[in-house]
């Protein structure tokens, strides 16, 4: 079993490898920024077909930088996972394994039972292919900034709006500002920070949860009692667990859950 603080601070590798990412693929934009609207009015007012094909260039040049960027930091970032797991593994089931000892049963060691490397393994590649996933998002949405923010400040300063070096400035200021966003199919969007916590998060806990199934399995254990803590949901239906908090009896097999009902609290 992982402990809230435990889920709350695994994150934090992953969450620094995409931070410093987002910061490079930001200062990549400013910097694509600057070189095409930042060298002067005579410049930036060239023939508006001559701007466009440059503008373009300038932007596939900046997909391809931040392609790199983003392959250089998937393999920091499954290094960082590989590591995450691993340790996610071993913390959800020692105390478990206690358990099992203490009433004379023998847990196979994690890293030798082929079962349990098979978890997580599944949900290492699962997590990873996530964060591949968002990332591929991060690229293209980068390009649109890029070309929105240039295209804005293109049409304000040539049009006698603002002033050429005000459009500059806006056009930064609303980069840093916004920043790079994760767009999912639903059409929310989050930053690629939180986006990788919840992805890693998630995917850390159902691992563990996964684990902790198959070591009963491999056991044959079959009874679950359910502890009781602060800020059980209240609901209708299944969604309400606060009155079976140290109460209700769990089986994983189904097999056992009238005779455990009435056996006595066991609040962990």
């Amino acid at each position: 079993m992982l402990t809230p603080e435990y889920l709350f601070h695994v994150t934090e590798g992953a969450e620094k490898i995409t931070s410093d990412m987002h910061k490079n693929i930001m200062d990549m934009i400013i910097e694509r920024i600057m070189v095409r609207i930042g060298r002067g009015e005579d410049y930036l007012l060239t023939a508006t077909d001559r701007w466009q094909i440059q503008v373009l260039q300038e932007s596939g040049y900046l997909l391809e930088d931040i392609q790199k960027e983003i392959a250089n930091k998937t393999k920091k970032q499954e290094r960082e996972l590989k590591s995450a797991f691993e340790e996610t593994g071993i913390k959800a089931i020692e105390r478990d394994d206690a358990i099992y000892r203490a009433v004379g049963l023998s847990p196979t060691p994690l890293l030798q039972s082929p079962a349990l490397l098979r978890i997580l393994e599944r949900d290492y590649n699962a997590t990873c292919g996530e964060w591949r996933n968002l990332t591929r998002t991060t690229a293209d949405e980068a390009q649109k900034l890029f070309l929105k923010e240039v295209d804005t400040a293109y049409h304000m300063a040539s049009s006698g709006a603002v002033s050429y070096a005000q459009a500059v400035r806006n056009a930064v200021d609303r980069m840093i500002k916004q920043g790079v966003k994760v767009s999912y199919p639903s059409g929310r969007e989050m930053s690629i920070e939180s986006a990788t916590m919840m992805t890693v998060r998630t995917g850390i806990s159902q691992c563990a949860g996964a684990i902790a199934l198959k070591r009963m399995e491999e056991l044959e254990w079959d009874t679950i009692l359910v502890s009781a803590h602060v800020g059980a949901r209240i609901g209708d239906g299944e969604a309400n667990s606060l009155p079976r908090q140290a109460k209700t009896r769990g089986s994983r097999t189904s097999e056992h859950q009238q005779a455990t009902e009435q056996w006595p609290v066991c609040v962990a």
